[in-house]
C-alpha cells in the first residue's frame, strides 16, 4: 500500500517538475531569439546610430537590400529596431498561414486519394478542385496520369512565386 502511494507521489512530482520546465522553456527560448536578433541588428548597424541605412542593408545581403523599401515602414531612409521587429512579426504570421494552407492542401489530397495509393488520378480528382483539374497536365510532370503530393507541392510553390512576381513587378 505504501509502495503504491509512494510511487504515485513520485510520478506526480516528476510530472509537475517536467511541466514547470516545459513552461519556462518557451520564455527563455524567446529571450534567446530576441538577443540573437538584437545582436544581428547591432552587427548590421555599422555606425551605431540605431538604424540600418541602405548602404548597411546592402552590406548585410541582397535580400535585405532588395526589400529595404518595404522594411522601412516610415520611409525615413533607415530601418530601426521597431521596424525590424514588425518585419519579423509579419514573417512569423506569414509562416503560420503557409503551414495552415499546406496542411489544408495535404488534407484535400488525402481526401481525394480514394484508393490510398499516394497519388490522385484524373478520375479521383474529378471536379473536386477546379484549379488542379484544369492544370492536371501541367502538374503531372512525369506524365504518368497521377498527381503525387510532391508534384502538387511543386506546382503550388511555382504558382506562389508567380503571384509574388506579379505583385512585385
Amino acid at each position: 500500500m505504501y509502495k503504491t502511494l509512494f510511487c504515485t507521489a513520485l510520478v506526480l512530482a516528476t510530472g509537475i517538475a517536467f511541466a514547470q520546465d516545459a513552461g519556462s522553456e518557451p520564455g527563455s527560448r524567446h529571450a534567446q531569439m530576441q538577443a540573437k536578433a538584437q545582436a544581428r541588428f547591432a552587427a548590421a548597424d555599422k555606425d551605431g546610430n540605431g538604424r540600418i541605412d541602405r548602404a548597411e542593408a546592402q552590406a548585410v545581403g541582397e535580400r535585405m537590400a532588395t526589400h529595404f523599401d518595404r522594411m522601412d515602414a516610415n520611409k525615413d531612409g533607415g530601418i530601426d529596431q521597431a521596424e525590424m521587429a514588425d518585419v519579423r512579426r509579419k514573417m512569423h504570421r506569414g509562416g503560420q498561414r503557409m503551414r495552415s494552407a499546406m496542411a489544408y492542401q495535404r488534407g484535400l489530397f488525402v481526401g481525394m486519394d480514394d484508393d490510398a495509393d499516394g497519388a490522385v488520378t484524373r478520375a479521383e480528382l474529378g471536379s473536386k478542385h477546379k484549379r488542379w483539374s484544369d492544370d492536371f497536365d501541367i502538374i503531372d510532370t512525369n506524365r504518368d496520369g497521377k498527381l503525387t503530393g510532391e508534384e502538387i507541392k511543386a506546382y503550388s510553390r511555382a504558382a506562389m512565386q508567380a503571384r509574388r512576381a506579379d505583385r512585385a513587378g
